[in-house]
Formats: C-alpha cells, sequence, structure tokens
C-alpha cells in the first residue's frame, strides 16, 4: 500500500518539492512503515506518555524503538532523548551499533556526528542528540533533562527502580513527553505495576518470537524450538510473565 502511494503523482511532486533531507527522512519512515508488523507501529493517541512492548526474542523490540525514538528525534529539532540498556556494551553495542540499533536504521545523512566517548552520543543534523546512559550507573540519570527516552531490556536493570525514579525526574522537556519499553517480561514489581497503568498513561503491546520469524535465520528457529513448553519459553519466546515459584 505504501509503495503504490509513493507512485502517486501527487505524492512524487509533493516529494519533489522538499529539501533533500526531508524527502530522505519521509521516504525512510514509509520504508518502516510499510515493513513493520502490526506490533512495531507506534499506538495511536496522544494520551499514552510510556509504550511498553513485553516481546520474545527475535520479536523486533530493537528495531522498533530504534526506528521509532529515531524518528521523533527527527520530527522535533534541537531535542534530547536517552538511550538506557542494562550496561555499557548493551547501550552501545545493541542500542546505537547493533544490527538493528541507531546508527543502522537512521539515514547516515541525517546524522552530523556519532561520538562513542564518554557516552554513545547521536546528534542529527536538526540539533536533536540520542545520548546512552547505562543502567548499571543509576546516579548518571541525575541532572540531564531529557524530551523521551527509549529504555531498553528495562526487566533486566540491576538497579530498575533506583534508575527508573531518576529516569522520571530527567524525563521532563516539551508539551508532551514519551518514552519507549522494549523487553522481555519478568516479574519484577515495577513491570507489574506499569502493565496495571495500562491504559492510563500506559499502552502495552505484546508479541512472541513468532511474530517476527520470517526476519530470524533458521539456526535460531530451530534453537528456540527446545524451548517450546518450558517456562523459559513461556518467557523468552512468548513473553509471558512466569512466577519464579513456578518450575519446568
Amino acid at each position: 500500500m505504501i509503495a503504490e502511494h509513493l507512485k502517486s503523482p501527487d505524492v512524487q511532486q509533493a516529494l519533489a518539492a522538499l529539501s533533500p533531507q526531508k524527502r530522505l527522512a519521509y521516504l525512510w519512515r514509509a520504508k518502516w512503515i510499510q515493513s513493520a508488523h502490526k506490533h512495531q507501529i507506534v499506538p495511536p493517541g496522544d494520551w499514552w506518555s510510556i509504550w511498553m512492548m513485553l516481546a520474545g526474542r527475535g520479536a523486533g523490540k530493537t528495531r522498533t524503538a530504534a526506528e521509532t525514538v529515531g524518528y521523533w528525534a527527527w520530527q522535533e529539532p534541537e531535542t534530547r532523548w536517552l538511550v538506557a540498556a542494562p550496561t555499557s556494551a548493551d547501550v552501545q553495542g545493541t542500542c546505537f551499533e547493533g544490527d538493528s540499533g541507531l546508527l543502522s536504521v537512521i539515514p547516515s545523512s541525517l546524522i552530523k556526528q556519532y561520538v562513542k566517548q564518554p557516552r554513545p552520543m547521536i546528534t542529527l543534523i536538526n540539533g536533536s542528540m540520542l545520548i546512552g546512559i547505562p543502567a548499571s550507573e543509576p546516579e548518571r540519570f541525575r541532572g540531564p533533562q531529557f524530551h523521551g527516552a527509549w529504555l531498553d531490556e528495562l526487566a533486566a536493570w540491576e538497579y530498575i527502580q533506583e534508575a527508573w525514579d531518576q529516569i522520571q525526574f530527567g524525563v521532563r522537556l516539551g508539551k508532551r513527553t514519551r518514552t519507549v519499553i522494549t523487553t522481555t517480561p519478568r516479574p519484577k514489581d515495577l513491570i507489574m505495576e506499569l502493565i496495571g497503568r495500562d491504559g492510563d498513561d500506559v499502552v502495552t503491546t505484546t508479541a512472541s518470537t513468532y511474530a517476527n520469524i520470517g526476519n530470524l535465520s533458521d539456526n535460531f528457529r530451530k534453537q528456540i524450538l527446545q524451548y517450546e513448553g518450558t517456562n523459559l519459553g513461556r518467557q523468552e519466546i512468548y513473553a509471558e510473565i512466569i512466577d519464579p515459584e513456578e518450575s519446568g
């Protein structure tokens, strides 16, 4: 549908009138919308401030958040966006430099600069910044201010509540803050609290590994089959929240 839309003479004329950068950004977003699964599309409405994606391994969580937050940063010039993950290696190796990370999805022509030290940071040509901070050092969330955030694998954060509290104080800029949480679920108190807020200020999306199975390697498909019927499989494949007292 998107491909046919782009072939329309009116659309072609409108695209021709755009600057090269705006045209590239439009095509970037259109390509993603065309290829994304239903669970990867930003929920409608402006009533929510937190989008939490509870999904199995390989369900496309990282790609979804990178595409979403990267485009928000482009849409809103001169804004700042937090990118947090369990460790420094996760922030840099997965969220920024991973196969589905920010540097992979954002067109290079829209990136003014990428620095790795003292912390990963992308500066777009429109002045927006995406700044990486590891959740393993929650005190580092003190001070910085942001318009929104991407919190990756929140359920795996060692200091989950301390980091979360500091982030809530820091994500405070603009008329409407937005946070994307991507995680395989675990029965952490904070995760359960956020699920309980679904429909209030939180919108929750769930997806299993099989929702994105067509984009996964044959080897991975074979590997996950061995966990079918186990509690680990229920958690890591089907994104179910498993009581730690359960066995199997």
